[in-house]
Formats: structure tokens, sequence, C-alpha cells
């Protein structure tokens, strides 16, 4: 993988979560990377003009709130995400960081153009990467331990990161670099390429997240450096969320409710919790009530003027009720996702340019996820209920077509026509019965290109070139997964309880089985105390020691950082005196056998 994937790849923080006791990582498949010459279905580059006069929203460009003691930085640096500063008497207000510390380095240089005061407070509008990965630009992590720096989300905001930051940081964490298109090719079909919601690129370093110290549940009204706010509790676009209304100014702090401007995405296809389109339209409703005169989301320009700022909120929460109120009326009679993804569309009387323009979210992606939310993942039909296996399934269907090549003479036909969706659909089951038909990788890969390039759509179009990349072989998931692995994981981000909880998520019930193992950690620099127990191929964490450890594990927790890092393997901590083990080694040796160090095949395409 060349530098700049191997820097894009560095995107979110994904969790190794290993112990140094576990198997090697299996052999690469081979098949992820076979390449033979150039795709011979050469597809002329283009792009829709709206997605290139639509880039006007995210310049890069340092704006101050009228005559207000707020300044707001579009994109800084090219960046994904705006950072927001409020002067106060005696000191700053930042709020949201961006994706990465050289982002929100440039904007911290343009603020300290405007003023030299120490920043007194870091506000996280809730907790996505882009709003909390560059707070180390703005402030010490040590001047917030100490609470001399107030760092403000809402109360669930910990347990939402760790949820949707960590969790599933691996597979959300590729999806997101094929959704924000950060591994195409700036000089070929990357031209023209934004994030419509957000800004270009997400950064290469380390981000330098620092958690919270104060926590805002429901509501609550501070003074910080003079300047009086009232924050309160949204839960729309994430759980997490949190809106900051500034009384003495009429300065409404949006965060993401207001994602940026264009339609937004009810449901991301990078991967999320579900989003409670309903909490979303409250929490704009809530919004509309204070008659701001100022709106300033923390993606794309502000809003000025009561009139014009009343009218966006209004059609942009019209849109999220309008698409969620009809597909639970076609739930009602019948509808499955696909049917809804075929039957709703926004009227153009909701047209606003560019409020409501399906360049983030659409319609067809939003509406199935109301099925799945209000419904299930099943449409109702037994027949669906325990379907063939996909690669049986191919099997069958190329069999009864008439064989690989009639169904890939087929695939030609349509891609000759131009009919790219069928083309893509037909090449799929010749790719899934055998991942090293490179004549399908290619052809599948040329549909797939021409259809992202007719796409403005710019998730979609991030997913659409991306995986026409991955099928001929230069974009390869499982490389970018183990460099996000080695470069994005800092342990030290997390308490000990979520650092220790991300091991649950690595159990092999094939390797673990029906062990168990107790494993006491006494971290003596925290005086922190855990037990990990190890029982019918789960993992149960308690802070706390049980009776009757197998083996008990003193050490720093700085140390335990590294051991996660895989810096330093157990056997050389115990040898250089570092890691006190009390109790059975051969234990300890079989609960690090549990764990599954294999990153897998996360392909998104080629399979």
């Amino acid at each position: 993988m060349n530098s700049r994937l191997l820097k894009t790849a560095a995107l979110f923080g994904v969790t190794t979560l290993l112990t140094a006791c576990a198997a090697d990582d299996p052999s690469v498949d081979s098949a992820a990377s076979v390449r033979e010459g150039e795709n011979p279905y050469q597809v002329p580059f283009s792009s829709p003009a709206y997605l290139k006069e639509h880039a006007r929203y995210l310049e890069e460009e340092l704006f101050q709130i009228g005559d207000t003691p707020v300044w707001d930085y579009n994109t800084p640096n090219r960046g994904f995400g705006n950072v927001i500063m409020i002067e106060g008497d005696d000191g700053l207000i930042i709020i949201d960081t961006t994706t990465a510390n050289e982002h929100a380095a440039v904007a911290e240089s343009a603020f300290r153009e405007i003023s030299e005061k120490p920043v007194k407070a870091v506000i996280y509008t809730h907790h996505h990467a882009d709003h909390i990965n560059g707070a180390g630009a703005f402030i010490d992590r040590s001047d917030a331990e100490s609470g001399q720096v107030k760092v403000i989300a809402t109360q669930n905001f910990l347990r939402e990161l760790e949820d949707e930051n960590q969790v599933t940081a691996p597979i959300m964490g590729v999806r997101a670099l094929y959704m924000y298109g950060q591994l195409l090719d700036p000089v070929t079909d990357g031209r023209d390429y934004h994030v419509s919601c957000c800004g270009y690129t997400l950064g290469s370093k380390l981000g330098t997240y620092i958690p919270p110290n104060h926590f805002i549940d429901e509501r609550e009204e501070l003074t910080i450096a003079g300047i009086r706010m009232e924050l309160f509790q949204t839960g729309g676009e994430s759980a997490s969320h949190l809106a900051i209304w500034l009384p003495d100014y009429q300065v409404m702090l949006t965060g993401d409710e207001i994602q940026g401007p264009n339609y937004p995405n009810l449901h991301s296809l990078r991967g999320t919790k579900p989003r409670d389109a309903i909490k979303w339209v409250t929490a704009i409703d809530r919004m509309r009530a204070y008659d701001a005169q100022y709106l300033v989301p923390s993606h794309g320009q502000p809003l000025f003027g009561r009139e014009e700022i009343q009218d966006m909120l209004t059609v942009y929460r019209d849109s999220i009720q309008y698409t969620h109120d009809q597909s639970l009326r076609l739930i009602n009679k019948g509808y499955t996702p696909d049917d809804l993804a075929n039957a709703i569309s926004l009227p153009d009387f909701m047209d606003r340019d560019p409020w409501t323009r399906e360049m983030y979210g659409t319609v067809k992606h939003n509406v199935r996820e109301f099925y799945v939310s209000y419904i299930s993942w099943w449409n109702g039909d037994p027949a669906e209920l325990d379907p063939l296996p996909r690669l049986e399934k191919a099997r069958r269907l190329v069999e009864l077509m008439g064989g690989r090549d009639r169904v890939f003479a087929e695939a030609e036909k349509a891609f000759a026509a131009e009919d790219d969706q069928w083309a893509a659909e037909l090449t799929a089951y010749l790719v899934r019965i055998d991942r090293e038909d490179m004549s399908a990788r290619y052809l599948k890969a040329a549909a797939l290109r021409r259809i992202g390039y007719a796409t403005a759509n710019t998730n979609w179009r991030g997913f659409y070139l991306t995986s026409a990349r991955e099928l001929e072989g230069s974009v390869v998931p499982r490389d970018i997964l183990m460099a996000m692995q080695k470069q994005r994981f800092n342990p030290s981000q997390l308490s000990t309880g979520q650092l220790l909880s991300l091991l649950r998520f690595r159990i092999d019930p094939q390797a673990a089985g029906d062990n168990a193992i107790n494993v006491a950690y006494k971290l003596a620099d925290r005086d922190e105390v855990y037990t990990v127990q190890l029982r019918n191929s789960i993992l149960d964490i308690q802070p706390t020691l049980l009776p009757g450890a197998d083996v008990t594990l003193t050490l720093d927790r700085a140390l335990l950082d590294e051991l996660f890092l895989g810096n330093i393997s157990y056997a050389d901590a115990i040898d250089q005196a570092l890691l006190e083990v009390e109790g059975s080694k051969l234990k300890l040796r079989s609960f690090g056998q549990a764990f599954d160090r294999d990153p897998g095949h996360p392909y998104l395409s080629l399979r």
C-alpha cells in the first residue's frame, strides 16, 4: 500500500485489543491483491456539475459571527469539520476540534491572531471523531485532568463514544475511508471529490482527543470567561448530542443537528447505531424556539438573519419528518425496504439548495433504516428467514443462467449498453464464486466506476469508486485495517475499564471453549483494580478484585497500554520485572490464547 494510503488509513481510532500471548496472524489472502495489468474496460472520468458547484459551501474560511465574539473556521487546512471559538473576558471557549491535530492546529494559529487569551473550556457537541480528535491542539491533557480547563460533553458521551467509535471501530474505520473517498487518487478518480457535509481530508496523524471532565445532564446554564451559555441535550444526529445557545448574542451553535449543507444522513453508510429521526426533529424544533439571529453549524458556513434561519430550520426538519412519516405510512401497507427505497422521494416544493439536496444523506438509504428500526431486518417472507448462504446461492444462480461464460457475456452486453447496475449485479455473482476471476472483477469495477462518476452524492460516490479500486487490487481492506490498528490506536485516551472492555469483542469461542479463568489486574500507579473473568467463551469485567483469581497481574497503566499496543510482550515484561505475576503462568497463557488476532478480510465488493 502506498504512503498516501497508509496515511489516510490512519483515520479513526481503531483498536488492536490484542495480547502478546496470542498466535501469529494468518497469512494474507492472495486473492485480495491479484493484478493482471490494467483494467481493459476503460471509463472516462466525469463528475456532475453540481458536485463541483457544491464545493463552494466548504471553502476554507474564517468567519466572525456578526459583531459577536464568536468565530467559526470552516474546514481549517481543508480538513473535515469546523472549529468554533468564543472569546470571553479572560479566556477562550473552543467548540469542536475536527478529526486531527494537523487541522485543529491551523485553526488554533488563526485564533491566536485574534486573541492570546488562554483556553478556559472545550465543548464537544457530540462524540463523533470529527468533533473530538483535535483537542490537543488547544489544551494540554494535564490541564483537563486537573480541572483547570473544562472539557464539556453530555452525560452519555463516554458510553456512545465506546459503542460507536471503539466497539465497531475496525470495520467502521474501513467503511469510513471508502465513504469519505480517502483512498481515491486525487489526480484520477478523486478529482472534484469532497465530503459534502464536512470538507476534504480526514488527516493522517494521531488524534489528540481529551476525555471530558464536565457532563451536561439534559440542560445546564454556565458562565465561562464571562460568556453566558445554555447547553441542552438534543440527541438527534447522535445520542450524545448537545446544542449551545448564547443568549447575549442570539447565537445558536447546532453541532451536527444541522449536518452541513445537504439533506442529512438519517442513517450513515459507514456504519452507526440507529439515529432517532423524531428526536432529531424535536432537537431542531427546540432550536427554532430560540429565534436565533445567527446559526452556526459545526460543518459548513454559518447563517445570518432570523428569517433565513427559520426558513432553513423548518424545511430541514420537515425533510426529516417527511422521510420518516412516509416510510411508516408505506411500511404499514406492507412495503419492504427495497419497496420503500423505490417509492419515496422528496417533493420538488421542498427543494432548498443546499439544505435538502441529497449530497450526503439520500432518501433511498435513509428509508431502509426505518424499516429495520421499527420492524425487523426480515421482510416477512418465510423463504428469507434462513436463506441459502450467499456463495451457494451464487453458484446455483450462475448454473441456472447457463454457467460462468454465459453470465459474463450478458454482463459485458449490459455494460456495452450502459446498463451498469445490471452489469455490476451479474458480475458480483461471478466474483463471489471465484475471487480470482479477474475478468469479472475488472468488469464489475468498470460498471461501478461509471455509476460512481455519474453520482453527485459524495457518500455513494466514495463507495462506488473505492470499491472499483478494491476489485482491481489497488485497495486491500485487510492492509488498511492493519495499518489503522498500528497507527491510530491510542490506549491512553481510554479509561482502564474501557480498555479492558474492548477485549470482549476478540474472544474466539473455538480457542476459549469452556475454559474458566479469572485474571486480576492491579494498576499500581492508579490504585485501580479489575477482575477479568473468562467463562462460557465470554469476558465479564468487574472493577473490583474478586476472590479466587487464577493469576494476578500487578503493573503500571503505561505498561498495560504498551501490552495492548504490542510494543512489549508479557514474557519480556515479566523478564524485565515490569510485570509482577502471582499465580499460574500457564493459566495466563491459556487466557491469551483465547483471543482472536486475525483482522479478517473485510472486503466490501470482493466477496
